[in-house]
């Protein structure tokens, strides 16, 4: 009955929990970015995107050199430094732009 009633209360207590992370825009979007000397594709310039929709208003489309990357996407493990990496979670919020 004890086992019971504590298992009940720690179930009670998990469902208060706090939203994950990814849920939310990176506190610092500077750590979301490349460093200057690493830089190599531009994604710099799109610093303003972190925190914003990946379908929204100047984010670059989808093209040979620009992936826009959600949950569940496929990406291939080949580098390509110019190419721009724009990853985004499940609420399709960017929280990452770098190069390769």
């Amino acid at each position: 009955m004890r086992l019971a009633a504590t298992l009940l209360l720690v179930l009670s207590l998990s469902a208060c929990a706090s939203p994950p992370p990814e849920a939310e825009a990176p506190s610092d979007p500077n750590a979301a970015l490349p460093a200057a000397a690493n830089d190599t594709c531009g994604a710099g310039m799109y610093g303003a995107l972190i925190g914003k929709p990946i379908d929204g208003p100047g984010v670059p489309g989808e093209s040979r050199l620009n992936h826009l990357i959600r949950p569940g996407t496929q990406v291939t493990m080949d580098y390509i430094a110019q190419r721009m990496n724009i990853e985004a979670n499940a609420a399709g919020v960017i929280q990452k732009i770098n190069c390769g």
